[in-house]
């Protein structure tokens, strides 16, 4: 019995053996037939489909796969599946997602037992249905390249060690396959496109049609690159716009909402903006796409678009688009490149042939035009011969030109012509109105399709009525410029919807520069001899400004020299009539100190008329300072023969102003009123009259004269700066233009009156509420200086000898420094309650020896105070209003002085 048992062992042990034999063997002859197979085939989708196959039938309930590598994106995509059973896994996925993913890392074959429980593994309910399912994975490379994965996936169990070897093999032989049918491909494609460029290349040595030629590339670039529709958009660089030339695809253009887009607008205009290719693989995810809804409708989602260059210069954008994202590789990227330059190349020589077609039509014209101005400087004549030439030569219904008037800013119409020309005949512009009006205010080439529906287009009733009546829609404007000067502006219209194209608007721009040419030359003969007289005047106001600006500076300089004897001078003769004196020496004393305050105001006078003081804004009582302006001229006048009237009520509110720079007006006002007179007469009367406004906001002064009165043509001119009437000599042309200037800086107003026999001056100046004034002290406030130290830096030797007296009555221990620089040895050697400084100085000046001390000693900065006849100078009076330190202005009184003292030392405390 035991003897059968082993028999029948070993029987079923060769009967297995035997099985197994049978099955390697056909394994071995499925594997040599699919090896056959898919090696004889050229189509890549048929050899993936029969490896799937024949990996499924390895063993019953068996899964097979290919997925393929996208170098460019990085995904695996399943590009064959054995079966519907693998629905519920992606199609596509990251290049290192899920077990695939782990044989793209690994780069070697990868056996999962239990890919449920793999952190790798997606999708894991597909995974629970098949529990016990097991993965093995297979690199398909080609050489070194790797290509893809060849995935076997079994319901239960491991593959043995034979099924790995075959599916080693079948992935290797799907490379090979794979590789021999992407060659065929690639060659088989590269022979369509080279029939395609070489059909492009004898199109565009056989025609100049340059439409035919577009739709040519464009049926050929969508046929080649394998996309559904393709555009080609002619770039205008001069407007910035891109205009629809040709599609592959009529019947999707056909609806297209719009045939011209702008460079700062959409996907188009992004490329025309950037010259660099744009991909989009969702249309509905970039908000760069316009007219979604129209591309959505013809199921076009993707879009891909190339600039055509030529050089720097954009001459058109190629644009593709498809239901499917567009990928272009390499191969397919050299066809693109061979289209772009095609194009560029067509585009290039149909632009050359329409220019020198252009050029001819254009120069032809010009050449015509011109010698027909060139005999005439009639302007309605010109602009008759540029509106005829226009509308011949661009085909429009309508041409205008205009003449710019400078004062209104509007345009006076000089000649239309064409059959749509009613539509502006006899029509002037106001200014900014119309398209005319719109191309003044740009200053450039304005064009709209539609002017009745252009926002940036203001048309009057009238005018809009007439556009209707004439069927005129589209409309451009140019303005006609002279050296950045307006002359006028030409306009064309025609139908509504047509598009002028960067060609027809050069061929415009020429004619307007001719036309501004004629124009200015006509308006330049007619001035000629007015130009020579005002150059002949202007010359000899210059002259005289010349004079005036070099006394003004003379002025300056001695004015400032004569501050620091004056100082002196009212300084120790208010000192003495401080003192009991004799009677006798009184009254001498007196005139002294009284003759030194006013030659400080002549200074001051003398220092305003050189402009080198700024305005002081105080409580002025306008009859005041025409009395006082009065009292200059008043004995003069008299002895001129000319009567003064006046004529001031009671009383009168006090404005807020500089009483110096209003004498100056009136001063101004008056010596005009005197020569005005002495032209015609010997003798004559001026009065002065002020009144208050009724409503009591404002006070009205007068200078009335009765000399010849003031032309009507040059009343509008007399502020104007250099503007005068009188003969070379007796005057700059600049008094009333200065006194307008001084009166608006008041806030008021300046205005002339003029008739024969009277011409009256008024000033309108308004009553404002004015600032409170500090209140005056009632004694001289003298600081107790016993027991204190004082620097004081000067350079003048009198000055510095009354401030010594000044500081030495009041107990002050006194230190002097003759500059800056022995002034900052000093303050680094003592220290100091007071430094009295002067400004400038040959030897470190105030300013210098200021911050330099305050780096020494920062506590000194409110111990300062300087006196200066310089604050009029704008270095001295930024340096001053910066520091806040306080001034006292030379020539000054002792007074002055000891309250400035007195003022530093309470702030500074002890």
């Amino acid at each position: 019995m035991t003897s059968f048992a082993a028999r029948a062992a070993i029987a079923m042990q060769h009967a297995r053996m035997y099985a197994e034999a049978v099955h390697r063997a056909g394994r071995l002859r499925d594997l040599v037939a699919v090896s056959q197979s898919i090696t004889g085939s050229l189509d890549s989708a048929d050899v993936m489909r029969r490896i799937t196959q024949a990996v499924a039938g390895m063993r019953p309930g068996a899964l097979g796969a290919v997925h393929l590598y996208d170098a460019a994106r990085g995904v695996l995509r399943a590009e064959a599946l054995s079966g519907a059973e693998w629905d519920g896994l992606p199609i596509e996925r990251p290049a290192n997602v899920g077990l695939p993913g782990v044989v793209f890392e690994a780069q070697t074959p990868v056996l999962v037992p239990q890919p449920l429980t793999h952190p790798r593994s997606i999708a894991r309910d597909w995974w629970q249905k098949r529990p016990k399912g097991t993965y093995y994975g297979v690199p398909i490379a080609v050489g070194e390249t790797f290509v893809g994965v060849l995935d076997y996936i079994l319901p239960d169990g491991l593959p043995d060690a034979e099924e790995q070897e075959a599916l080693r093999l079948l992935a290797a032989q799907a490379g090979i396959a794979l590789r021999n049918a992407g060659l065929y491909q690639t060659e088989r494609v590269q022979a369509e496109r080279i029939r395609a460029l070489a059909a492009v290349n004898q199109q565009m040595s056989s025609t100049l049609d340059l439409d035919e030629l577009l739709r040519t590339i464009c049926e050929s670039a969508a046929a080649l690159i394998g996309v559904r529709f393709v555009a080609f958009w002619l770039a205008d660089e001069h407007a910035r716009t891109v205009t629809l030339a040709s599609t592959s695809e009529p019947e999707i253009a056909g609806d297209a909402p719009r045939r011209m887009a702008s460079y700062d607008l959409g996907a188009t205009g992004w490329v025309a903006r950037h010259r660099e290719r744009l991909v989009i693989d969702d249309i509905t995810n970039d908000h760069r796409i316009m007219d979604g809804e129209w591309l959505e409708r013809w199921g076009l989602t993707a879009y891909a678009a190339y600039p055509v260059l030529a050089g720097d210069e954009l001459l058109a954008i190629l644009a593709f688009l498809n239901s499917t994202p567009i990928r272009v590789g390499e191969d397919a990227a050299d066809v693109v490149d061979m289209f772009l330059a095609q194009a560029s190349v067509a585009v290039r020589n149909a632009q050359l042939y329409r220019e020198a077609q252009r050029r001819r039509d254009v120069a032809e014209t010009l050449a015509r035009v011109a010698r027909e101005m060139t005999g005439s400087l009639e302007v309605e004549r010109i602009a008759e011969m540029v509106t005829r030439g226009l509308v011949d030569l661009l085909d429009t219904r309508a041409a205008a030109l205009y003449r710019y008037d400078a004062e209104t800013g509007g345009l006076r119409q000089l000649a239309a012509y064409g059959a749509g020309a009613d539509v502006v005949r006899g029509l002037d512009f106001r200014a900014g109105e119309g398209v005319p009006g719109w191309a003044i205010a740009e200053r450039k080439i304005v064009t709209t399709p539609d002017v009745l529906r252009e926002p940036r287009v203001n048309l009057s009733p009238e005018l809009r009525e007439r556009v209707v009546r004439n069927d005129i829609g589209a409309v451009v404007g140019v303005p006609l410029l002279t050296r950045d000067s307006i002359v006028g502006a030409l306009a064309l219209g025609d139908r509504r919807g047509r598009e002028f194209s960067a060609d027809e608007l050069q061929a415009l721009q020429a004619f307007a520069d001719q036309a501004a040419l004629a124009l200015e030359n006509a308006r330049l003969y007619a001035a000629a001899q007015e130009s020579l007289a005002r150059l002949r005047e202007t010359q000899a106001q210059l002259v005289q400004a010349a004079k005036m600006s070099a006394l003004g500076q003379l002025v300056s300089g001695v004015a400032h020299e004569l501050n620091n004897p004056l100082s002196v001078i009212i300084g120790y003769g208010q000192l003495l009539l401080a003192r009991d004196v004799p009677a006798t020496l009184k009254r001498p004393l007196e005139l002294m100190v009284a003759q030194g305050d006013r030659m400080a105001k002549i200074v001051r006078n003398l220092l305003y008329f050189a402009r080198q003081r700024p305005p002081e804004r105080a409580a002025v009582d306008i009859r005041q300072v025409m009395e006082q302006t009065l009292s200059l001229r008043l004995n003069h006048l008299t002895l001129s023969g000319i009567a003064v009237e006046r004529d001031f009520p009671d009383a009168l509110p006090v404005i807020n102003g500089d009483a110096q720079q209003l004498e100056q007006v009136f001063l101004n006002l008056l010596l005009n009123a005197e020569q005005a007179i002495h032209e015609t007469k010997a003798a004559g009367r001026i009065a002065l009259r002020a009144r208050l406004r009724p409503d009591g906001r404002a006070i009205f002064a007068q200078v009335v004269d009765d000399g010849p009165g003031i032309p009507a043509d040059a009343l509008p001119r007399v502020f104007e700066p250099f503007y005068t009437t009188k003969t070379v000599g007796m005057g700059t042309g600049l008094g009333l233009s200065v006194s307008y200037g001084i009166v608006q800086e008041h806030g008021g107003r300046l205005t002339v009156d003029s008739r024969p026999g009277e011409t009256t001056f008024t000033l309108e100046l308004p009553v404002t509420a004015l600032p409170t004034p500090r209140a005056a002290a009632g004694e001289r406030r003298v600081f107790d200086g016993v027991g204190k130290l004082v620097l004081v830096v000067e350079d003048e030797p009198s000055v510095l000898d009354l401030v010594v007296t000044l500081l030495g009555e009041t107990g002050w221990r006194i230190d002097v420094a003759p500059g800056g620089r022995a002034g900052l040895g000093r303050v680094r050697r003592n220290r100091y309650d007071l430094i009295v400084s002067d400004i400038r100085m040959p030897d470190g000046d105030g300013q210098e020896f200021y911050e330099q001390a305050l780096a020494h000693d920062p506590a000194l900065r409110h111990r300062f105070i300087f006196i200066t006849g310089d604050t009029a100078g704008d270095e001295s009076r930024t340096f001053i209003e910066g520091a806040e330190v306080p001034v006292v202005e030379k020539p000054f009184s002792p007074t002055a002085f000891e309250e400035a003292v007195w003022r530093v030392m309470t702030a500074a405390g002890p």
